[in-house]
Formats: C-alpha cells, structure tokens, sequence
C-alpha cells in the first residue's frame, strides 16, 4: 500500500505501534510468502496443466507465466521484508517493489487470459467458464495500467480464478464437460 518512506513512516506510526505492526506485517509476510503463493501458484499452473488438452503450447506458456507470477510475489516479499528491516525503506527498495509487483499483476492477468483461450476451446461449460476468465484478465489489465491501486483489480482476478474454481470442480467429477476428451485411465 505504502509506495514511498514517508507514507511507510505514517502507516507504522510511532513506538510502541511501529514495532508490533512491522511484527504483525512479518507474520504476514511469511504467511503469504509459505501459503497463499504457493497456493495460487499451484492452483493456476494446475489449471493450465489440466487444461493442457486444450493446447499444449497455450498450456505451456499459462504454466510458464503464473510460474514467473508466483515468482515475482515471492520476490516482492523479501523486498519488504527488506523495507521493513531497514525501515522505512530506500528509494532504490521501492522500485525494486515497484518492478515486482506491477510485472506480477500483468502477468496474472495474461495468464487469466491464455486459460480463457484454453477454455474456449473446451465443451460448452469451458466456454462459459471462458467468459468471466476473460474478462477477470481484461479488467485487471485494465485497471492495472489505468487505476494500479483500486481495490478492483483484484476483484477482477477473483472473478477469473471463480471460473477456474468451478471448472476445476465440475471436472474433477465429469471432466467431458470441461476439457475436449477423457484423461487416459
């Protein structure tokens, strides 16, 4: 949230707050760093690995960007970690941020949009599913280049990984409906 020293020094405030925040913002940091990245991570390159019979180089390279996505998040935790070490961080720390969080988010969002591709390509239901995908992709693109801090970018990638979440769902029971033909038994 904070994209400059000063805006960190007014959102950790004073002693004794600037201590137990930077401590509540480490938990975090390691909570997100050895949970939900990998998490999101695995779920998105499985959904293109599942998809995979959609396209293979489609699949190949949605696995390819939610990789270096995950990546860049995971980068992006050590630099704050960094900022908040060296508090309240450098210019030089904020533009590395900066270069790691925007690559991140237009990654997710061309990931979103390759998956929807893929899902097109599929039955009906994948087709449906295609729709919100596409335009969770398109939105956070959007909003990333246009209004970067608008708590609906990530509302757009919410919609996206829905549609994902469904597919994956309604396929782990009847996979006809979401991909072109049967997995091998």
């Amino acid at each position: 949230m904070a994209r400059t020293a000063e805006q960190v020094l007014n959102l950790f405030g004073t002693e004794p707050c600037t201590s137990r925040l930077g401590a509540a913002q480490r938990e975090a940091l390691w909570l997100d760093m050895l949970g939900f990245i990998p998490a999101y991570t695995a779920f998105l390159t499985l959904g293109a690995v599942a998809l995979r019979r959609s396209g293979l180089a489609l699949a190949l390279a949605a696995f390819t960007i939610f990789v270096l996505a995950g990546a860049l998040d995971e980068i992006e935790g050590l630099v704050m970690f960094r900022i908040l070490a060296e508090m309240p961080g450098t210019p030089e720390l904020f533009t590395g941020l900066f270069w790691t969080v925007r690559p991140k988010f237009a990654l997710l969002g061309l990931g979103e949009i390759v998956l929807a591709a893929m899902l097109w390509r599929g039955p009906l239901l994948a087709k449906v599913a295609a729709g919100p995908m596409l335009a969770g992709g398109l939105a956070s693109l959007w909003f990333l280049f246009t209004a970067p801090y608008a708590p609906t970018m990530m509302k757009a990638h919410s919609y996206a990984w829905m549609a994902l979440l469904i597919v994956a769902a309604v396929g782990s029971f009847q996979p006809l409906m979401v991909t072109r033909e049967a997995p091998r038994q």
